[in-house]
């Protein structure tokens, strides 16, 4: 079946955010806890973004800004743990640009394909 220009988009999109991802493991081999730790990690997510989906903390909002930075600290750890070469995950990690972005696009994928 055809890709809508948007369903390609999106896909471009989310292939330069991810590029360079160590291999990780499928979510169709996900156990219930890590199902449930990605759409956990998911309802954080929507719970500071806004109608277009975009996360802007402002930096004067404190509570805003603590909950942003352990979602990511979350995930970064998650994903640490479901890296098929740990070692691997976190020479790449380690410095890694744009962040929030990567993760907020890997923690979004994970939740479509685990049931969203």
């Amino acid at each position: 079946m055809p890709k809508t220009i948007e369903e390609h988009d999106a896909q471009l999109d989310e292939s330069e955010i991810l590029k360079g991802v160590p291999a990780l493991l499928p979510p169709e081999q996900f156990r219930q806890r890590q199902r449930s730790k990605v759409m956990g990690m998911l309802n954080r997510l929507r719970s500071i973004a806004d109608e277009d989906g975009n996360v802007e903390v402002d930096p004067d909002n404190l509570e805003a800004t603590d909950m942003i930075l352990g979602l990511f600290a979350d995930a970064d750890e998650f994903f640490e743990t479901i890296a098929a070469d740990r070692d691997a995950y976190v020479k790449w990690s380690t410095g890694l640009k744009d962040s929030e972005q990567v993760f907020g696009t890997l923690i979004a994928k994970y939740a479509r394909a685990v049931g969203e």
